[in-house]
């Protein structure tokens, strides 16, 4: 009998609930949930063995690279074909090249198999890859919790002042560059359209959009406005990585860049020397985005990153969903403070937005057993974390050691031309102007 006491929550031990922060229903009887071990505990984990096998793969690299510059001495470990995960443009061009030949291209195979891998996992999974795996959205989500540490110390007031700006001022930049990305994949605007007299006289129109989400009253332009102005930057970027490479970019083309541009060849050590020797402008941009993250929630996944914006929109087939039993729901509004992705949770039946990143941080959040949970479509199943986890890392190894297996992973290009092309990347032929490659 006082085991049965302790497991329900009375009306009056709700209503005196230390941490509720909005009102509560007291009508209801609810289980409490065992806090021992969590989600978000088992999600951390999965972050930093993913995060410590990036770390390996960069050092590897790092290394393979300096033994190339040496001219092929010293201390040598092989080309970690995980670096071309890095590519994720090459990824997407090897993407239109296997839907248009039936073939895996030889240069970066990798690359192809990790992007494949993590759209399926979103076709699956939702954006699991998100907050489960990806190196970036982890660092990111640690750089916001760390923020909190001090942020929720500070006044309301000051808290809610620089939690807001960022997301005002991309919503600024957004309202200025999103039209003008959409001119741009019609074909109304070029490059050589912002050396023009008349994009010149539209300065002062862009400056007042820049100021409109500053300047507009919130009762008039709210937050949530700011938020979804911000987002359409990554959905912006997309659709212009999309055009320029799935729909004007010919297979022909595709195959010619493969068999004869070099920069194709050595475009991960490209990348490598762009980080290891960054410009004083990419370096300002990079703390830049870094300082940011630390008071705004996901800054770079929320309104930039356009890989995540294409994860979003698969996720909607996912047949995995977070659903609400509004009969067992007390009301208590922490499933939506819980959420990265500032999504209304405790007041959808099914979360089917795009930006959920299927983290379980709502459903660890919920205070009572069974409200709140991770269900499968049709049958509505509960699926619990650690079985969803299972599946999803699960699937993600899976597919990438059968690449592997078969003769898919590793590229063909070998020690001794990584070595050669290395001493003359200096030359021009390794260089490339606006998307335009010179050919061998």
């Amino acid at each position: 009998m006082e085991d049965a006491k302790q497991s329900y929550l009375t009306t009056e031990t709700i209503k005196a609930a230390k941490h509720a922060d909005i009102f509560l229903d007291t009508t209801k009887k609810v289980r409490r949930k065992n806090k021992k071990f969590t989600s978000k505990k088992l999600r951390w984990s999965v972050q930093i063995a993913f995060f410590i096998l990036v770390l390996v793969i960069g050092w590897q690299f790092y290394t393979f690279v300096k033994y190339c510059e040496a001219g092929g001495k010293g201390f040598y470990l092989p080309r970690p074909p995980g670096v071309e995960s890095f590519l994720p443009i090459s990824a997407l061009m090897g993407t239109k090249y296997f839907f248009g030949t039936g073939k895996i291209n030889y240069i970066h195979p990798a690359g192809f198999v990790i992007f494949g891998t993590l759209l399926l996992t979103a076709v699956f999974f939702r954006r699991g890859f998100c907050s489960w795996i990806c190196p970036v959205g982890t660092i990111s989500e640690w750089e916001w919790k760390l923020g909190d540490l001090f942020m929720n110390k500070l006044p309301k007031r000051v808290s809610y002042i620089i939690r807001n700006i960022p997301t005002r001022f991309t919503a600024g930049l957004s309202l200025v560059f999103t039209p003008i990305i959409i001119l741009m994949l019609l074909e109304i605007v070029t490059m050589d359209s912002f050396k023009s007299p008349v994009f010149r006289k539209l300065v002062p129109a862009f400056i007042v959009a820049m100021i409109l989400p500053f300047a507009v009253p919130g009762r008039f332009w709210p937050d949530k406005a700011n938020d979804c102005i911000a987002r359409a930057w990554k959905y912006s970027i997309l659709a212009f990585f999309l055009q320029m490479v799935v729909i004007k970019m010919p297979v022909e083309q595709l195959q010619v860049l493969y068999e004869r541009a070099p920069f194709m060849r050595v475009a991960d050590i490209k990348m490598l020397q762009f980080f290891v020797n960054l410009s004083g402008v990419g370096l300002v941009v990079v703390l830049t985005f870094l300082i940011i993250s630390i008071v705004n929630k996901n800054f770079w996944c929320r309104f930039f990153c356009p890989y995540g914006a294409m994860l979003g929109i698969l996720a909607y087939v996912s047949p995995f969903t977070i659903t609400r039993d509004k009969e067992k729901c007390i009301d208590c509004g922490k499933c939506t403070k819980a959420c990265p992705s500032y999504i209304i949770v405790e007041k959808k039946n099914h979360v089917l937005t795009h930006e959920c990143l299927a983290c379980y941080d709502c459903v660890n959040a919920c205070p009572v057993n069974g409200a709140l949970d991770m269900k499968l479509a049709g049958k509505r199943k509960k699926i619990h974390y650690g079985l969803y986890a299972a599946m999803l890392v699960g699937f993600f190894v899976i597919v990438t050691n059968t690449a592997r297996v078969t003769g898919h992973w590793y590229t063909k290009i070998s020690d001794a031309e990584f070595v050669l092309r290395v001493s003359e990347l200096d030359h021009p032929k390794y260089k490339h102007k606006e998307g335009k490659f010179e050919m061998e």
